[in-house]
């Protein structure tokens, strides 16, 4: 599966390969800043929509960049069972109710 570099600063995102994520140069390319690595499965909004930009940036700080995040319901005897994926939000009051109900699968940030 390929990443995709992601710009909050510029509000841009590039394909990566999977073979170039390791080789990968994080600086964005417009600005220099630093960028980061996003699944694959990451659709930008378009870059003046601002408020689903604040959103990518709200879930990305609460520790959700764009991974599966699973949904379990228990079946007929009470055993939680996967169901599906969930769908990311596209509006803050979402993205809050989103981040809380799946807390326990954001990504940690790594420890220094």
């Amino acid at each position: 599966m390929a990443h995709k570099k992601l710009c909050l600063n510029c509000k841009i995102c590039f394909n990566i390969s999977h073979d170039d994520v390791r080789n990968s140069d994080l600086t964005c390319p417009q600005c220099g800043n630093q960028a980061m690595l996003i699944a694959h499965r990451f659709r930008p909004p378009k870059k003046e929509d601002l408020r689903k930009w604040k959103v990518v940036e709200f879930l990305i700080a609460n520790g959700f960049p764009y991974q599966h995040v699973s949904i379990y319901e228990p079946d007929r005897h009470g055993i939680k069972r996967f169901v599906s994926y969930g769908k990311y939000p596209e509006n803050m009051i979402d993205a809050v109710d989103f981040v809380n109900r799946f807390k326990k699968q954001a990504i940690k940030p790594a420890k220094s």
